[in-house]
């Protein structure tokens, strides 16, 4: 009976494990049950019910009734300190646990305790995954093994689901399809399994022939998903992960084949995309040439245009603000879209401006037939606030990197980065450096960020849209704003040392994780929600802390 209680406990613990990784695609329901049925495990398997069955062996039954409540409370504080103590001899597990310390400490500094309490219970997964992995028996490779594949599939399933909401239209913008995943975050799951797959395809004697076909077309299907998705960030870090992996490669290697082979792959792929870039860039910068001295004054309906040949802006190669006639498109819009001409699409921008875009996009004129030749699936695109048609059309990432172009030029000539992902940023940053320049010994605290950001953005007279005046965007700068100096060196240490002390960097699963999270921090809050504190998280303790075992890069 003992035997099979403890194999219970053991499945309950897998099992709880694999529903938190399984949940990461997913649902943040599903992460919170998964992350309590992993804490309720860990009680119960240090419970000691033995002392428990013994106390009460032999009394009458009122005296039972009467010592089983308190008792058993007795007992289950006695196995939470009994699992602290163990906790209490992992260093490297209680250092990585310690930024949600430092989180606690924050509120000595803070104002807003409301944010600062939703903040803390945001990252406790921050301290609860290390406290029940690292203190619990280490899987074998086997088990592992199984985990990541669980995780592949996971992120497969939601894949092809996103798939079909990009290809049946069900988003405003491509980037929320993902909806209770934020994209960015989808993107590093997405990296991590496809690396965990490029490990697997190479690991000799692993899988059969034909487990590794298929998991060659999962490979193929994931690359795929993140060209058509346009996720920039999840390609960007993809590549330098791979370009660290196969630069450590070429140093490890001692066959002379493979470092040849390996420096080709770190040669070809970065002139590739540099040559793809600078196309895309040249075709965005080209300007179709227009003899300003022979446009024609009227339309097909004997109305104006209004030509003005001083504005430079272009969409695709054709002047924007040339052969305008809005009193025409104003009547034929209205009369083919719910969304008024005047008003704003569903991105919150204005539907004219949006309009004219798109249209010059197709190389067409501003005017009532241009909006009658227009699709309605091109109708239903610009409500959207899709304004060139690229966007819609285009296969992989031109349309994105059209659209930082967009930004920038536009940032360039109006001041106003409202709209660009990338100007944004910029602006983010800037306003984080001015908060830090001001508090860098101590931080704002762990609560008055959104408080610092308000005042900053105010102080700027930043030109950016009030419900776009976000945080940094960079997870490092997060941390120095509310935390100081010193909270900074704290969180580098905790993130940093663990593996040191533990001789895991040359770990092929952490190394790999590692680049692919500390990437994300650059350009985003990674562990600022509750789904990016997960994966950061689960991943960092299974494979740093949970295994018995480490995958060398060349074994």
């Amino acid at each position: 009976m003992q035997i099979t209680w403890k194999q219970f406990e053991r499945y309950w613990y897998i099992f709880s494990l694999g529903v938190t990784i399984a949940s990461l695609p997913f649902s943040k329901l599903g992460l919170s049950i998964g992350q309590m049925m992993m804490a309720g495990g860990w009680i119960v398997e240090r419970y000691d019910a033995g002392k428990l069955r013994s106390s009460l062996a032999g009394r009458s039954t009122l005296k039972k009734v009467l010592r089983i409540l308190p008792l058993s409370v007795y007992l289950l504080f006695e196995s939470i300190v009994k699992g602290f103590k163990q906790f209490s001899r992992n260093k490297p597990a209680m250092l990585f646990s310690s930024i949600l310390l430092m989180h606690c400490i924050g509120l000595f500094f803070t104002t807003d305790f409301d944010y600062a309490i939703k903040d803390i219970r945001t990252k406790f997964p921050i301290f609860l995954l290390p406290l029940v992995l690292s203190t619990s028996r280490a899987f074998d490779k086997k088990t592992f093994y199984r985990f990541m594949m669980l995780f592949v599939l996971a992120v497969l399933i939601r894949s092809v689901w996103n798939t079909w909401m990009i290809a049946t239209h069900h988003f405003i913008d491509i980037r929320d399809v993902s909806r209770n995943v934020s994209h960015i975050i989808f993107s590093l799951l997405l990296s991590l399994s496809i690396f965990t797959l490029l490990f697997f395809l190479f690991k000799r004697n692993l899988f059969h022939s034909w487990q590794k076909g298929i998991m060659l077309l999962c490979l193929v299907w994931f690359l795929v998903y993140i060209i058509k998705s346009q996720s920039i960030t999840g390609l960007s870090i993809t590549l330098i992960t791979l370009f660290v992996m196969v630069s450590i490669l070429i140093f490890k290697t001692k066959n002379r084949y493979l470092k040849a082979t390996f420096i080709l792959i770190i040669l070809f792929v970065p002139l590739s995309l540099f040559f793809s870039l600078r196309s895309i860039i040249r075709d965005y910068y080209h300007v179709n040439p227009v003899d300003f001295t022979k446009l024609e004054k009227t339309t097909t309906r004997g109305n104006p245009y209004i030509h003005n040949i001083h504005a430079t802006q272009t969409e695709n190669g054709n002047y924007l603000w040339i052969y305008i006639q809005w009193d025409e498109m104003r009547s034929a819009w209205n009369k083919r879209s719910r969304i008024p001409f005047d008003s704003l699409n569903l991105k919150s921008a204005p539907v004219a401006f949006t309009v004219v875009r798109y249209l010059t996009s197709l190389g067409w004129r501003k005017d009532a037939d241009a909006i009658e030749k227009l699709k309605p699936d091109d109708i239903n695109a610009i409500e959207k606030g899709v304004a060139n048609q690229i966007f819609l059309r285009d296969f992989g990432v031109r349309g994105r990197i059209y659209e930082f172009l967009w930004g920038f030029d536009n940032y360039r000539e109006t001041g106003n980065p409202t709209g660009s992902t990338l100007m944004q940023r910029l602006e983010f940053w800037k306003a984080s450096i001015g908060i830090i320049q001001e508090n860098w010994l101590t931080g704002v605290g762990t609560g008055d960020m959104n408080i610092a950001f308000r005042d900053q953005y105010e102080k700027m007279h930043t030109k950016l849209s009030p419900d776009q005046r976000w945080r940094s965007h960079n997870q490092f700068l997060s941390i120095f704003i509310g935390f100081g100096i010193a909270g900074l060196l704290w969180f580098l240490l905790s993130l940093f040392y663990p593996p040191v002390m533990l001789h895991r960097l040359d770990d092929y699963f952490f190394l790999v994780f590692l680049i692919i999270s500390v990437s994300s921090m650059f350009t985003g809050d990674t562990i600022e929600s509750q789904t990016g504190v997960s994966f950061f998280a689960i991943f960092y303790t299974l494979f740093l802390f949970a295994r018995k075992e480490k995958d060398t890069l060349l074994t």
